[in-house]
C-alpha cells in the first residue's frame, strides 16, 4: 500500500485554556482561561527574529497550563503534552484576554499534535513527549501538496474501494463514486482480487474457467444519481452526460470478456430498477447479437460521430459498437438514452439512478487475466 501523508490531528484545549495569546518580542506569553488562573511566562532574552516575523514557539502543558516556553524544542517532564504554534513577532498581546475575544494575527496557528483527539490537557504519564526534529508543514503547505494515493485491495465477492473524492466524475447523489468487485454470479472455480486507488485508476487480477460463456463478475466503478430524493433523477433534467474512457483487458485467445457501461433507469419509485441499458465498445470473443435498429451519435462534447447496433437481450437493452472495438474513446449517454425513450424501447418520463463502467467478465482460458481502467471521466449536467 502507498504511504499516505498523514496530516496533522488538531485537538481541542477546552475550557481549562480558553484563549492562547503571544507576544514574543515584548517577552510576554500570557494564558487566560475558565478554570485556570492567567499565568505569564517570561520570553524577555529569547532571540526570536527581527519584529514581523514568523516564528515557532515549543512549550509543555499540563493540568492547564504551559510550562518550558522557549524556541526550540523543551524535554517535557512526564505527565505533559509538548505543543508548538506559529507566532508573529511584535508588540505584546494584552497579559489578560478575554476568553471568546476574536484572535489576533498572533494567536496560535495549531493547538497540540502530538495527542489523541479524545485526549483530557492533563495528560497521563505515559503520554508521548518526543517531538519531531523538524516542524511539520503549516496547513496552506500541506494542502499544496497532494496526497499520493493509496491502493485499496479486496477479493472479496463484493467487496468495494471508496467512496473517492474523484473531479472527473460529477453530478452523483451520495457520497461520491465507488470501485466494486461484483461478482454477481460465482461460479466453481473463479478468482479475482481488485486494486483501486481511484474510479479512474484501478484493475483486477481474475482467473475464470476456460470456456465458460456466462457472466460471472462486473468489476467497475459506480456512480448514483437518485440516493438524495430516493427516485431517480429524470432524463429530462439533463442537457448531456458525457463520459469518455482508456481501458486494456490484455485478452488471449481463451478471453471472453467486454468492457462496458451499465446503466440503471426507473420510473420514480425507490424500488423500480426495471430498466438496464447497456453500452459495449471492446468485445472480446463475445459475439454480437441480432441487431434491431442502427441509429448514429457524437458529434458535440468531444464525442466523435460513431455508429451503434441495438440489440435485446431479454429485458436488457444494449448498444455495441459498429465496426472496430475501441480501448480509449467518449460517448455521448444522455443522446443513446433519450433516443430508447422517443423509440419507445425505454418508458417515458425514465430517471437514471446508476451508472457502472468496467467489464464483463466470462471467462480468462483458466488463466490469470489483468483488466484495467486507466482513466475515466463522467460529467453530467
Amino acid at each position: 500500500m502507498a504511504a499516505h501523508r498523514r496530516s496533522r490531528k488538531l485537538i481541542g484545549l477546552g475550557s481549562a485554556l480558553g484563549l492562547l495569546m503571544v507576544g514574543a518580542a515584548a517577552g510576554g506569553y500570557a494564558v487566560a482561561g475558565n478554570q485556570a488562573p492567567a499565568e505569564t511566562v517570561n520570553l524577555a532574552g529569547v532571540q526570536t527574529g527581527a519584529t514581523g516575523q514568523n516564528a515557532t514557539v515549543f512549550a509543555c502543558l499540563a493540568s492547564g497550563k504551559l510550562t518550558h516556553v522557549s524556541m526550540g524544542t523543551p524535554s517535557c517532564p512526564a505527565g505533559s503534552v509538548p505543543v508548538q504554534w506559529s507566532v508573529r513577532t511584535g508588540t505584546a498581546a494584552s497579559a489578560n484576554p478575554q476568553p471568546g475575544s476574536s484572535p489576533s494575527s498572533s494567536s496560535p496557528s495549531t493547538k497540540p499534535t502530538n495527542a489523541p483527539s479524545n485526549q483530557p490537557t492533563n495528560a497521563p504519564s505515559n503520554q508521548p513527549t518526543n517531538q519531531p526534529s523538524t516542524t511539520p508543514p503549516s496547513t496552506s503547505q500541506a494542502s499544496s501538496t497532494p496526497a499520493p494515493a493509496s491502493t485499496c485491495t479486496t477479493s472479496a465477492e463484493m467487496g468495494s474501494c471508496g467512496p473517492y473524492t474523484y473531479a472527473q466524475i460529477t453530478g452523483t447523489t451520495d457520497e461520491g463514486p465507488t470501485v466494486g468487485q461484483d461478482v454477481w454470479n460465482p461460479i466453481s472455480g473463479w478468482q479475482q482480487t481488485l486494486h483501486a486507488t481511484s474510479p479512474g485508476n484501478w484493475y483486477v487480477t481474475a482467473n475464470m474457467p476456460a470456456g465458460n460463456t456466462a457472466v460471472v463478475s462486473m468489476p467497475g466503478s459506480t456512480a448514483n444519481f437518485g440516493q438524495v430524493t430516493n427516485a431517480p433523477t429524470p432524463l429530462s433534467h439533463y442537457s448531456s452526460i458525457y463520459s469518455s474512457f482508456t481501458e486494456t483487458m490484455n485478452p488471449t485467445s481463451g478471453t471472453s470478456a467486454e468492457a462496458a457501461y451499465d446503466i440503471w433507469l426507473g420510473q420514480g419509485s425507490s424500488s423500480d430498477w426495471s430498466n438496464e441499458v447497456m453500452i459495449q465498445h471492446d468485445i472480446v470473443n463475445r459475439g454480437t447479437c441480432p441487431p434491431s435498429a442502427s441509429a448514429t451519435f457524437g458529434g458535440s462534447g468531444g464525442v466523435p460521430v460513431q455508429k451503434w447496433n441495438l440489440c435485446k437481450y431479454g429485458s436488457e437493452l444494449i448498444w455495441q459498437l459498429a465496426g472496430t472495438n475501441e480501448q480509449s474513446g467518449s460517448v455521448d449517454i444522455l443522446s443513446m438514452l433519450k433516443w430508447l425513450e422517443n423509440n419507445g424501447d425505454l418508458p417515458q418520463g425514465s430517471g437514471l439512478w446508476q451508472i457502472d463502467y468496467g467489464f464483463e467478465l466470462c471467462s480468462t482460458g483458466g488463466q490469470n487475466e489483468t483488466f484495467q481502467v486507466s482513466s475515466y471521466s463522467l460529467n453530467p449536467s
